[in-house]
């Protein structure tokens, strides 16, 4: 593979490396199930591909994750056709919501326990861990969150543990 290829898929990956879930309780008062109207239904970030649909039951109904733009449903595998015709495989495990009434501070974790993507000549294997808490507007139509994503894609694409920090990630309510 010629360098610049080389260069060029590592930045790709890391801008589309992110996603995940969790089964780890925040600690704060929460209510699981069900939602308010305001919280519940699709919300869409404002500067990236994540769309996370929230269902009024309290659970992650699916995600559209930067890593392949793909759309994910908790504990089930989605295999997506690449460009190039190639299947990948995205496995996601159990996806927590978590919403404190009285602060209106919304968790969302989202866990990819297996993604195999297979691109040219490329295959990259690994998981990923994405976590969202922040408060949800008065109005119910905008949600301002901490991102932290971490993520395991093997020795060619390390990443750095002193290097995980929280991002700010702006989502908008898309749908009811």
């Amino acid at each position: 593979m010629k360098p610049k290829a080389v260069v060029s898929l590592v930045l790709a990956w890391m801008l589309l490396s992110t996603c995940g879930c969790s089964g780890r309780s925040t600690g704060r008062p929460v209510t699981k199930t069900p939602l308010p109207p305001d919280i519940a239904g699709t919300w869409k970030a404002r500067e990236n591909v994540w769309k996370i649909v929230l269902s009024p039951n309290g659970t992650v109904s699916s995600a559209v994750i930067p890593m392949g733009e793909v759309e994910v449903k908790p504990n089930k595998t989605t295999r997506a056709e690449m460009k190039d015709g190639q299947f990948s495989t995205f496995r996601a495990g159990d996806c927590i919501v978590e919403y404190s009434p009285d602060t209106r501070e919304l968790f969302v974790s989202v866990e990819m326990k297996k993604i195999h993507v297979v691109y040219a000549d490329n295959v990259v294997d690994g998981s990923s861990l994405d976590r969202f808490a922040g408060p949800v507007s008065e109005d119910g139509k905008v949600w301002t969150a901490d991102w932290i994503n971490v993520f395991d894609y093997g020795p060619r694409f390390p990443q750095d543990p002193n290097d995980i920090y929280a991002e700010p990630v702006v989502f908008d309510k898309i749908e009811n």
